[in-house]
This record gives structure tokens, C-alpha cells and sequence, in this order.
């Protein structure tokens, strides 16, 4: 970007919302009463909301926002992914600038006058900042705690990191339509994975991604253990995926959850021997000291019961995370392909932010 382009006042750029759901009933309501509420000029922005066929009464909730609020647009995702959606969305937009959101997630008032004060101000293609975990009942409070740990989440700065930097992803993300421009849009053959994979592309081509922790995102975690498994398998899967494409998405910590899953079976196979068995004990106790630790530490001003909920959440995510990441490795040795081709292109206008 050129250094006059960084002195447009913030307020002027014209920004589209993108925002994929799929039977979000029980917060899309709170979401886009966030994002209307925003302290950016009401007639500088506009809210594209990507259904994927909800069985729930999500269409009927955002059909009557869209009937009060001509800012806020419903269109079809016949794809029903994330990934299909935001692209749905961003195809139908018109916003020099394209702020993601997402339907478990809230916004401060000033979400897009900072986001877009940041980008011009770095010369930035993609920022975001803190995600705000927020969990129901005490399950949901044990995971949001657990979520936002260097323990359960390792390099995931933007989940518990308080300094602006920059890092090879975001939490949701506000862009540049001219990034989409130069690499594409959301790759819909990564699901669960598909912003990391965007982000790759963007920094590949020189672009940056910019962190802030003043920028802050409530985000409404999974509600129990068995949901939050079946978010981090995928989550482990979809990494081994896009790290079939660039593998330099791994980092040495990404190896931590899938290690310790292939000791599982073992420490199963030496405790066939008396002393294989005090090994392995030792070892599966150490593991558990240290979840139980980490779980005192993270969830601190909780009471007992959600601290003992947040270790157990530790070893869910840690092994829900490396048997994805297995089932992906063992999905490439089979030759299994990932999906198709190049993501889709969003044709260059002749003027963007």
C-alpha cells in the first residue's frame, strides 16, 4: 500500500460483514444486534448473512432483522460450509474492506472503526485480535477457560497473547478486498482449517497479518466435553491437510498432541511387563499432574469443580487434536485426496480501500 493510501480517514471506507450460519439460533440473534450497534457510520458498512439450510429458526430470526434493517442482506449456501458461505457472502458484497464474523460471536461497539483503523495504519491485509471465550453452565466455563491456555491451545497467541504483533493467523479477521483479489478466496477443500490456509496464501505473497489485543471478540465455546472433542479432531485433521499443500504450517508444538497420542497404545503395550507397567503409570501420571496443574492455574478464580472440569478438558482437546491429526496423516498415506483445485477468484475492481 502506498504510504499516501494510509492517510484515508478510517470512517469513509465502505465495509461488508460477512457472516455464515448454520442453525445459530441460540446467538445469531445477539450477533447481528452487535454488529449493527457498531460506532462506524451507519451508512458505511453493510452485513451479508450466508445461511447453509438451518433446520432451526435461524433464518426465521435473521429474515426479521433483514425486514427492519436494509443494511442486512440473507443469501443461500447451498455448499452448508463455513468456508462455501463466507465465500457466498464475499461474492455478493461490495465493501472495499470484508470483516468476518461469526454466528457464536459478539463484537464491541468499536470492533470496525479499530479493525479499520488498523489496517490502514499498517499497511496490514488481514487483522484481528483477542478471542473472548465465554462458556454456559459450568462445563462451557471449564472450556473457555481451558480455550484461552497456552496449555490447551499452544501457538493460538490471539486466543490469550496481550501485545500487537504479527502471526500466521487471526481469530475471524478483517481483510483487504484486495487481498482476496491477489490469492483468492476461502478454500473450501479445508474445511475447519480454511482461514489458516487463506492466511498462508495471503503472507506467502508478502502480505501481513496483524494481531491486536485491543481488538476483542466474545466468542461462546462448546457447550461439553463431546462437542469440544469432535471441534479439535477436526480441527487436528484439517491441519495435516493444509500441511499437505504448505507444509510449513508445522511447528514443532503442533507435534506435542500428536506424540502423546501415539504413546497412548505405548504404554499400553509395555505394561505387559511388570516394569514396562510402573513406566508407563509414571507416565500417564505425570501427563495427569500436569493437567491438573495446568487446570488450577488457568481456571484459578473458579471454584473447584470448573478447575477439575478444565483439566479434563486439557486432555480432551490434547488428544482429540492429535488422533485428528493421525486420521490426517493416515488419510495422505492412502492417497485420500483433500478437495479441488485452486479456491475460487474474486475479480479486481478498480478502486479498493
Amino acid at each position: 500500500m502506498s504510504p499516501g493510501s494510509r492517510r484515508i480517514p478510517a470512517d469513509t471506507v465502505f465495509v461488508s460483514v460477512v457472516l455464515p450460519v448454520f442453525n445459530e439460533e441460540r446467538h445469531i440473534e445477539a450477533c447481528l444486534r452487535s454488529v449493527l450497534a457498531q460506532d462506524y457510520p451507519s451508512d458505511r458498512y453493510e452485513v451479508i448473512v450466508a445461511d447453509g439450510g438451518s433446520t432451526d429458526r435461524t433464518r426465521e430470526i435473521v429474515g426479521a432483522i433483514v425486514s427492519r434493517d436494509p443494511r442486512v442482506r440473507l443469501v443461500d449456501n447451498p455448499g452448508r460450509m463455513q468456508a462455501a458461505g463466507l465465500n457466498r457472502a464475499i461474492l455478493a458484497s461490495r465493501g472495499d474492506v470484508i470483516a468476518r464474523q461469526d454466528g457464536h460471536a459478539e463484537w464491541g461497539a468499536d470492533h470496525l472503526s479499530r479493525t479499520v483503523a488498523l489496517l490502514l495504519s499498517t499497511g496490514a491485509d488481514n487483522v484481528g485480535g483477542r478471542q473472548e471465550a465465554i462458556g454456559d453452565g459450568a462445563p462451557g466455563r471449564a472450556i473457555a477457560r481451558a480455550t484461552t491456555s497456552p496449555f490447551g491451545v499452544g501457538g493460538a497467541r490471539f486466543r490469550y497473547s496481550d501485545h500487537e504483533a504479527e502471526m500466521p493467523t487471526v481469530f475471524l479477521g478483517t481483510f483487504r478486498r484486495t487481498a482476496f483479489e491477489r490469492v483468492g478466496l476461502f478454500d473450501e477443500a479445508y474445511p475447519h482449517h480454511e482461514d489458516y490456509e487463506l492466511n498462508e496464501r495471503i503472507r506467502s505473497t508478502g502480505g501481513r497479518i496483524i494481531f491486536s489485543p485491543e481488538i476483542r471478540t466474545r466468542y461462546h465455546v462448546r457447550s461439553g466435553l463431546r462437542a469440544l472433542g469432535r471441534q479439535y479432531y477436526r480441527y487436528g485433521r484439517g491441519k495435516v491437510r493444509v500441511a499437505r499443500a504448505s507444509p510449513s504450517v508445522i511447528r514443532p508444538y503442533h507435534l506435542v498432541a500428536p506424540a502423546l497420542v501415539l504413546a497412548l497404545p505405548v504404554m499400553a503395550a509395555m505394561a505387559v511387563t511388570g516394569r514396562g507397567r510402573r513406566l508407563a503409570i509414571a507416565g500417564a501420571g505425570a501427563y495427569a499432574a500436569a493437567c491438573v496443574i495446568a487446570g488450577q492455574l488457568a481456571a484459578r478464580t473458579e471454584p473447584l469443580g470448573i478447575r477439575a472440569r478444565t483439566s479434563a478438558a486439557f486432555a480432551v482437546m490434547h488428544v482429540a487434536w492429535g488422533s485428528g491429526f493421525w486420521a490426517g496423516v493416515l488419510e495422505a498415506a492412502a492417497g485420500v485426496a483433500t478437495g479441488g483445485g485452486a479456491p475460487p477468484s474474486l475479480p479486481a475492481r478498480s478502486e479498493t480501500a
